[in-house]
């Protein structure tokens, strides 16, 4: 019913780069609960859901534009380059290959972080709800925003250069803005998912806005296309 979304889903399991990935967010995952369990004093006077969650959280905030990019930069410019997306054309509507590719690397995201949160919470015995929510929003958002990066430059080249370069600058300005109160950067706090994750609450909700209106103008940008 969803090919696209089975598609984009499953061959996001099937990439070197996917796997590894995997792998080194499991292993952090598995050696900071573990050494957190073996050493339960470390706990003391911190919040004990945020120790055991720290590395997931960590790599995610710090590393997850680099890591969606990494993996998915050309989801969109790719189909447009091979053409292959004039045969997508013929079979759904536009709107659907923007929605279900949004899907297809969300779900793989979302499935790999669930089972990061199940090995902690094995460790802890409990599980980390708020923590898990606040990942997947963040997670929401940089996929949105690498569906509108890649509908609106044609070239997967310029993309992966652009991914790595917001990778590394996107971090630095959120959490800059974040725990800043210089004016100039307040525009960032609302623009950028860090403040939101950081004051949490409802404010949590901006980012999904901000998602929504990435999915809206890269349908409309993929509408207007001359495929």
């Amino acid at each position: 019913m969803f090919p696209i979304v089975k598609q984009e889903f499953t061959s996001s399991f099937k990439s070197i780069k996917a796997i590894l990935l995997i792998l080194f967010l499991t292993i952090t995952s598995v050696f900071t609960a573990s050494y957190l369990t073996r050493h339960p004093e470390l706990l003391a006077g911190v919040n004990q859901p945020s120790a055991y969650t720290s590395s997931i959280k960590f790599f995610i905030l710090f590393f997850g534009f680099l890591f969606v990019a990494a993996l998915s930069h050309d989801i969109i410019n790719r189909e447009i380059e091979t053409r292959t997306i004039r045969l997508l054309v013929t079979k759904t509507s536009r709107l659907r290959i923007v929605l279900e590719k949004f899907l297809g690397s969300l779900l793989f995201w979302c499935a790999t972080l669930t089972i990061n949160f199940l090995i902690v919470s094995l460790y802890a015995q409990q599980w980390f709800w708020m923590d898990y929510l606040t990942v997947l929003i963040v997670i929401l958002y940089i996929t949105s925003f690498n569906i509108f990066l890649s509908t609106m430059i044609a070239k997967p080249g310029l993309t992966m250069f652009l991914g790595i370069f917001l990778g590394i600058v996107v971090p630095i300005i959120g959490l800059w803005s974040a725990f800043s109160e210089k004016w100039y950067l307040v525009p960032f706090q609302y623009i950028l998912p860090y403040h939101a994750v950081i004051m949490s609450g409802t404010l949590l909700l901006l980012p999904v806005l901000w998602s929504g209106l990435f999915l809206t103008i890269s349908y409309l940008t993929l509408k207007r296309k001359d495929l």
